[in-house]
């Protein structure tokens, strides 16, 4: 198929029992024009298998399966952003299910951003829910607020998680980094740094179910490695996003303390993450309140 205009993008690993949903609500999308790739981050059990009796079945939308040793889904993100097709790109996870016009909707509310601001924008982000459609998060009471992720979450309190239709060339643009040793690296980053250049239009709409069972729930790598994948993340807002702190000073007392406790998670001495943060009062704040980090990584 020419010209696609969707990339729907599903990591997976050890997902076979779960796949099988996603897979059928992308059967019964009213918008047709869409690929849908697979990249297996290394798993152990029958994906491939499941994966090829899909693309037997199936007949309006491509679909690419590859496999790669276990990375993590930011390499397996990346690794789809350089071979898709889409001018936009979708992030359905395997353990995922989504309303049946949720590709119809995004694009609807892209094509109401007038044409000459697109440019502005990188795409359109909605609200989710669970499988009986109450919305996580806050209300947000409007139908659509057009903003960036940290303006959302620290000035407008909106909380939640969403979901979104990216634009590919806003993706190529800001590839996730490859951190040797990690697994995961928090998304958030990512966005926040984008919404540094572009806005994105949240739309009051839940387009996809969060589903929590217990066959589809993430693998417990243990609390020193979350600890771990968290390191970069508290990092990020106290060096890069600083100018936030003042809408949730809680929020960042807490980055504050746990960049000791979860730096050291990663090996490094106080002494080393206190190097790394800015040097100034943000610096000062993470020494003094170092011994508390220190505690909480030794009872961890």
């Amino acid at each position: 198929m020419n010209n696609i205009k969707i990339t729907v993008f599903t990591p997976s690993y050890n997902r076979a029992a779960t796949l099988q949903r996603a897979y059928e609500c992308l059967k019964k999308q009213t918008f047709k024009n869409f690929e849908w790739i697979i990249i297996d981050d290394g798993s152990h059990d029958n994906t491939k298998e499941v994966v090829e009796s899909f693309k037997k079945e199936n007949s309006f939308f491509d679909i690419i399966y590859i496999y790669q040793e276990n990375q993590g889904k930011h390499v397996a993100t990346n690794n789809a952003v350089k071979i898709c097709r889409g001018e936009f790109f979708i992030t359905l996870d395997s353990d995922d299910a989504c309303t049946n016009d949720a590709l119809e909707t995004f694009l609807s509310e892209w094509n109401k951003i007038p044409a000459d601001k697109q440019s502005e924008y990188y795409g359109i982000s909605c609200r989710t829910c669970d499988k009986n459609g109450v919305i996580n998060g806050t209300p947000m009471n409007v139908p659509y607020i057009d903003s960036c992720d940290l303006d959302l979450k620290f000035k407008y309190k909106i909380t939640g998680e969403l979901w979104g239709m990216i634009r590919t060339d806003v993706m190529r643009e800001f590839p996730f980094p490859i951190v040797a040793g990690y697994h995961f690296y928090p998304e958030s980053i990512i966005w926040n740094t984008v919404g540094r250049k572009y806005k994105s239009r949240y739309i009051n709409k839940a387009l996809r179910y969060y589903i929590n069972d217990q066959e589809n729930a993430v693998t417990n790598v243990g609390r020193k490695n979350a600890a771990k994948e968290k390191y970069p993340m508290h990092l990020h807002y106290i060096n890069d996003c600083w100018d936030y702190r003042k809408y949730n000073r809680k929020r960042y007392l807490e980055h504050i303390v746990a960049i000791t406790r979860d730096g050291m998670a990663n090996n490094y001495t106080p002494k080393e993450i206190r190097k790394m943060v800015n040097p100034g009062i943000r610096r000062f704040l993470v020494t003094l309140l170092s011994p508390m980090g220190i505690i909480l990584y030794k009872r961890s």
